[in-house]
């Protein structure tokens, strides 16, 4: 049986303290504590070996461990962790077997335990769940079917700010529509450029980039971002890579393999004397350069400007009558019915997105002509229920 919960170490000074009166038995001081014998005999034994710390709970940690690694090897590891910071654990018993007998070598979990003990392992970003695979068409037939976009990786220039190259290419001609240099990779710039681009060379019907800020979201339905809303507003439809298949937009990331080159030695210090250069590499890579992949050719023999022109208006769009229409919320959600609430994404607040049943409570749930994902309202109960779309893989 435990001790009273109020108090415990009062409790037990109070009964040493009637113990070593002399008025009571064990087998009483123990029915009136509401604690076993063996419980009452061992507080007794405790308070003769350590006095009043006996009232404390002591220490359940073995006075031995048998199985514990030596000092010795354990000081030897954290030297050898620190002279390769970025060796694991593998690597480091190779290293430790040159030097003590294998049978001294504790195991690679051992290894990574003593590491992380002693603050030399950092752990690793929490990754969010696995995405579904998207498989995004990336084989363009002709020009301005496809563009790619990315930021090339950020370096920093002589005013020791960092440079973010922004480049677009048409995946068919290969031709670099724009390399833009921008201080920060931001929903705004990049906005900025793709206007610029469509006004000088018109439109794509797809842009294909990689999944991060401000290009995707991996949260939202589709992956889309503020930006990717933006497109569709103007008719172009965002592709993405699956996350970690950078090959999927693999000629796009050959560009910026020969951009690095180029740029390797002409870091200037200012973002317009860099815009400069990256200017410089754009015209040899388009004019000058023979691609290989295009028989020899340069990119600008090939391409051609698209006959899709921008005018930098949104178009109106309305939803099939059947369609029930509503609109999202700055949280990013939007009413349904009197009570209840779908959860879009907050990417997509203040636009008005368009459901239709297809069967047994379940809904599509489209913005503008693309398919967001779908919804099933069986799951609503009582009031104030929240539904979340299932993610579609189209």
């Amino acid at each position: 049986m435990g001790w009273l919960k109020k108090s415990v170490m009062d409790q037990k000074k109070l009964f040493i303290d009637l113990w070593q009166s002399n008025d009571y038995t064990m087998t009483t001081l123990c029915k009136k504590f509401r604690i076993s014998r063996p419980t009452g005999y061992k507080l007794v034994y405790d308070f003769q070996d350590f006095g009043e710390d006996a009232y404390y709970d002591l220490s359940r940690a073995p006075i031995n461990t048998p199985h514990k690694t030596d000092s010795r090897i354990e000081n030897h590891i954290i030297k050898l962790r620190k002279k390769y910071p970025n060796w694991g654990a593998r690597k480091l018993k190779v290293l430790m077997e040159r030097r003590f007998p294998k049978s001294n070598i504790p195991s690679e979990t051992t290894v990574n335990a003593i590491l992380k003990r002693n603050g030399l392992i950092n752990s690793r970003k929490r990754r969010y769940k696995k995405q579904e695979k998207l498989y995004p068409q990336f084989d363009p037939a002709q020009p301005n079917h496809i563009w790619s976009a990315d930021y090339k990786g950020k370096f920093k220039i002589g005013n020791k700010r960092y440079c973010y190259p922004l480049t677009v290419c048409d995946s068919n001609s290969r031709f670099i529509l724009d390399i833009d240099c921008h201080y920060n990779p931001t929903y705004k710039a990049v906005k900025q450029a793709y206007t610029s681009i469509f006004r000088l060379h018109g439109m794509p019907k797809y842009i294909h980039t990689d999944n991060g800020t401000p290009f995707g979201s991996i949260q939202s339905p589709k992956r889309f971002s503020k930006l990717c809303y933006w497109l569709i507003d103007h008719g172009v439809t965002p592709l993405f890579s699956d996350p970690g298949c950078p090959q999927q937009n693999g000629r796009h990331e050959r560009m910026h393999r020969d951009l690095k080159a180029f740029c390797k030695h002409k870091i200037k210090h200012t973002l317009t004397k860099q815009q400069k250069v990256l200017d410089d590499f754009k015209y040899e890579y388009n004019h000058i350069r023979p691609h290989e992949s295009l028989d020899l050719n340069t990119p600008s023999s090939i391409h051609s400007t698209s006959i899709k022109h921008f005018n930098g208006k949104t178009e109106p769009f309305e939803y099939p009558l059947h369609f029930k229409v509503f609109k999202v919320t700055t949280n990013g959600a939007a009413r349904w019915g009197a009570y209840h609430w779908l959860n879009v994404s907050r990417s997509a607040r203040g636009r008005y997105v368009g459901a239709e049943e297809i069967g047994n409570g379940v809904w599509n749930l489209f913005y503008r002509n693309v398919l967001l994902g779908s919804f099933n309202t069986k799951t609503l109960n009582g009031k104030q229920s929240y539904m979340n779309l299932n993610r579609i893989n189209v």
